[in-house]
């Protein structure tokens, strides 16, 4: 029989044609887009500043912050088939250091519940090859594919969050 303990709620999602898993547990808000206004002088990450029930805050966009790049993958006649529910986009707000942020994402895919077994560490190999991964909790084995597992809170480095920070006492 399994516990509650065994198990995990994540939200798989996808940016730039990737999909990711998040815990539920750290998410405050999924919404939907709405204007983003520009920043200037700001971190190339950041794709600017959204008024959240009266607050602003910072819109992060993972596809340049995952330095996942540009994917044309697709056939153009395909781009005619969009409906206008592919056109939505969502930003998942979460709660850092008591600062709401924003994380800009392509699609929600769905929410469901993990075993804790099935998380599997990064190898020692890709460890040692990647930069700076301490947002990485590790790869979720579903059934179709793997999905790497990280974790928002810690996806900004600390003079990130602070530059971030400075600029929303001045809002």
């Amino acid at each position: 029989m399994l516990l509650e303990e065994d198990q995990i709620s994540v939200i798989t999602f996808q940016v730039g044609g990737e999909e990711f898993v998040i815990d539920l547990l750290n998410v405050k808000e999924i919404i939907q887009t709405g204007q983003i206004r520009r920043l200037p002088r700001s971190y190339d990450f950041i794709e600017g500043i959204y008024n959240y029930r009266g607050n602003i805050i910072h819109i992060i966009n993972l596809k340049k912050k995952l330095n996942l790049g540009e994917m044309n993958l697709y056939n153009k006649s395909k781009q005619l088939d969009m409906t206008l529910e592919d056109d939505k986009k969502f930003i998942i707000i979460v709660n850092i250091k008591n600062m709401d942020i924003g994380f800009y994402v392509d699609k929600i895919v769905n929410i469901s519940n993990i075993l804790v077994d099935d998380i599997v560490g990064l190898s020692p190999v890709i460890q040692t090859n990647l930069s700076n991964i301490d947002y990485i909790n590790g790869i979720v084995k579903f059934e179709d594919k793997p999905r790497i597992f990280i974790d928002l809170h810690r996806i900004l480095s600390d003079a990130e969050r602070v530059t971030i920070e400075k600029d929303q006492v001045t809002f």
